[in-house]
């Protein structure tokens, strides 16, 4: 039977055990982290917060004791970085950090805007503008990284939001999610104006590569429990919801109509008019054998193919905002792709099945998706292909799309 979790937090300290479950000679995890409201929060003697919360669920499943130490924010780092911790959080993508620690899947997605009182920008390091930021944050990490001039230092998003009152800086970035809370507890007349969105910011916990060393699945389980214990994270909000679509119809929705596909998808519907279900799980299965194989005939005779050299000439040409394009026959089998799909059939995947039953002909969009590889977001969306003849629904033409170039895209808003 499974024993009761316990955490207590002793000063700044806080210890979590996971009582019968987890073997007593089991490694207790040391980590590092700095009180930075929503994710990690000082409720009295409580540590608590977004990021608190999900380690709990993550560890509990994981039977990992671990320890939780509060300090300021580059001491947290720099112990992880000398060996008397094992790891920090909620931090983003950091270059000084990547030497000694590797960053777990996202805990927390931010969406950083510029914030100003004058429609400009910040996308130049000339100087130019003078930028604010929190002194120790994420946002100042990566504006120094990145080679940004940082005017003025403050101990709180509240200074920030003052001295863009009084002039004294031109812009700051900030978590939208951020500003918003502290904008709850402040006059109106100190609310930005504009806003303009910069990137997605993944929060996450890096792990020292000793500790990784020591527990070579470690970080593989961890990452996985993160989408039973936070699957909110993967949500978009209505306006990007629109702006997805805007972009879409702007750009590709003539597509469905194009010969190079129509052509191609009815071709492959003939040929394949007489496969049923066994056949194509083994098919499927041939394509995912043969992506371990320097042999790969069924694999080559896709990828190689006509449409396929159009769809990756038009990715190539999209300066990274398209991520992935394939089209579909009417029984979800590839006909074209712009890059190699880890299976051959999308037939049992909601980017298929969704567009294809869709009972009007409007666009399919798919959940937030993140690729640890690269670090970053896209997301797909369906499309109906239609017989021009006959007006039957024939194939899916599916396009992933990069989210943070369709908001940035977007150009200077106002704060809502």
């Amino acid at each position: 039977m499974a024993g009761k979790r316990y955490c207590a937090l002793f000063g700044l300290f806080l210890v979590c055990w996971a009582g019968a479950v987890t073997p007593l000679a089991a490694h207790t995890l040391r980590l590092n982290t700095d009180i930075f409201p929503p994710y990690q929060v000082r409720e009295g003697e409580t540590l608590s917060g977004t990021s608190v919360v999900a380690l709990e669920c993550i560890f509990k499943t994981l039977r990992q004791p671990y320890s939780v130490r509060v300090m300021p924010w580059q001491r947290a780092i720099h112990e992880v970085g000398q060996g008397k911790a094992d790891g920090f959080f909620s931090a983003t993508n950091m270059q000084r950090a990547n030497r000694f620690a590797a960053l777990s899947a996202p805990l927390a997605l931010e969406k950083w805007y510029w914030y100003s009182n004058r429609p400009t920008t910040a996308e130049g390091t000339d100087g130019e503008l003078r930028i604010g930021a929190v002194r120790g944050s994420n946002q100042l990490a990566w504006l120094l990284e990145n080679g940004y001039a940082v005017e003025q230092q403050v101990s709180s998003t509240e200074q920030l939001f003052k001295l863009l009152d009084l002039g004294r800086i031109d812009t700051f970035l900030a978590d939208q999610r951020t500003l918003r809370t502290e904008l709850t507890k402040l006059p109106p007349a100190l609310r930005p104006e504009y806003e303009r969105f910069q990137q997605y910011s993944t929060l996450g916990v890096y792990f020292s590569k000793a500790f990784l060393d020591s527990q070579s699945d470690f970080l593989e389980r961890f990452n996985q429990q993160i989408y039973f214990c936070l699957p909110e994270i993967h949500m978009l909000s209505d306006d990007e919801h629109k702006q997805l679509a805007a972009v879409h119809d702007k750009l590709f929705n003539s597509w469905t109509e194009r010969d190079e596909i129509l052509s191609a998808v009815n071709a492959q519907n003939a040929l394949h008019q007489n496969l049923n279900i066994p056949d194509i799980m083994q098919i499927d299965r041939q394509w995912r054998d043969e992506l371990k194989k320097p042999d790969a005939p069924l694999i080559n005779s896709v990828a190689g193919n006509s449409l396929s050299e159009w769809l990756s000439d038009q990715q190539q040409k999209s300066n990274n905002l398209i991520t992935e394009i394939i089209v579909t026959d009417q029984l979800g089998l590839n006909v074209g792709i712009s890059e190699i799909t880890t299976d051959y059939w999308q037939g049992d995947e909601a980017k298929f099945s969704e567009a294809f039953f869709n009972r009007t002909d409007e666009a399919y969009q798919g959940r937030l998706e993140y690729d640890q590889s690269a670090q970053g977001y896209q997301v797909h969306i369906s499309s109906q292909i239609r017989d021009p003849a006959s007006n039957e629904i024939i194939g899916v033409l599916i396009i992933g799309l990069d989210i943070q170039r369709v908001l940035r895209a977007n150009g200077l808003t106002g704060v809502n």
